[in-house]
């Protein structure tokens, strides 16, 4: 197997679990809801723990916890815009703004339980010491991710039924509220861009101009210009 690839994806997964960590806390804080705001905060303890686990993968397979790689870095910077969409709640009865975190969970799980789901997969392929690490890292956080998603999918759907059922139907006027604002308070512990709690090399820019798109940055500039005679 390439070392260099299953550094770069584990450095993504760790991501992945990090997000989610913040994702889980600003879900839980505005949440009305106990049922849902306890459940989140309990897959938020075990995302933390899943955090632990593949920092102590990368250790044991010699990678260095603290390289973020550059899918690490994208990773991040759609987390970023997950959450910057749990700001977007103007005209949104606090229903549908918790049907909307949900949303963001199943999403974030979906990313997440896949990601598992392909290191169950390498633990298959691999062999010798690898192959023990990467088994131990699965027994222990697959089935908590299963629980994770499935959790998700079927919460969200119960929680539209029940409104479709129950629920107080908006005022009429409502489609003239542009939906662009955030709510009071989720300032407060808004937790992107990241950095609490972000191990040392993921403090680096979520996104940086490669060489690539500084050439064809300078290609478009440069054929605006009309040409040159001679």
């Amino acid at each position: 197997m390439q070392q260099q690839i299953i550094e770069d994806k584990l450095s993504e997964f760790l991501m992945v679990e990090q997000c989610g960590f913040q994702l889980y806390s600003v879900v839980a804080k505005r949440c009305k809801t106990p049922r849902l705001s306890a459940k989140y905060q309990e897959f938020g303890r075990e995302t933390a723990h899943h955090r632990e686990v593949l920092v102590k993968l990368i250790t044991e397979l010699g990678g260095d916890p603290d390289y973020v790689s550059p899918t690490a870095r994208v990773v991040q910077y759609k987390a970023s815009k997950l959450l910057d969409s749990a700001l977007v709640v103007d005209g949104l009865s606090q229903e549908e703004i918790e049907c909307g975190d949900l949303e963001n969970v199943l999403l974030a799980e979906t990313k997440d339980h896949a990601d598992w789901h392909v290191l169950s997969q390498l633990a298959e392929q691999a062999s010798g010491d690898m192959q023990k690490a990467l088994q131990a890292a699965v027994d222990e956080v697959e089935s908590q991710e299963d629980e994770h998603v499935e959790w998700a999918r079927e919460t969200l759907s119960q929680l539209t039924l029940e409104m479709a059922a129950q629920g107080k139907a908006p005022a009429p006027e409502r489609w003239q509220s542009r939906v662009t604002g955030p709510e009071p308070g989720v300032e407060a512990f808004h937790p992107a861009p990241f950095t609490d709690g972000l191990l040392a090399g993921a403090n680096e820019p979520v996104w940086i101009e490669t060489p690539i798109s500084r050439s064809l940055a300078g290609s478009s500039s440069t054929s605006a210009r009309a040409p040159k005679k001679r």
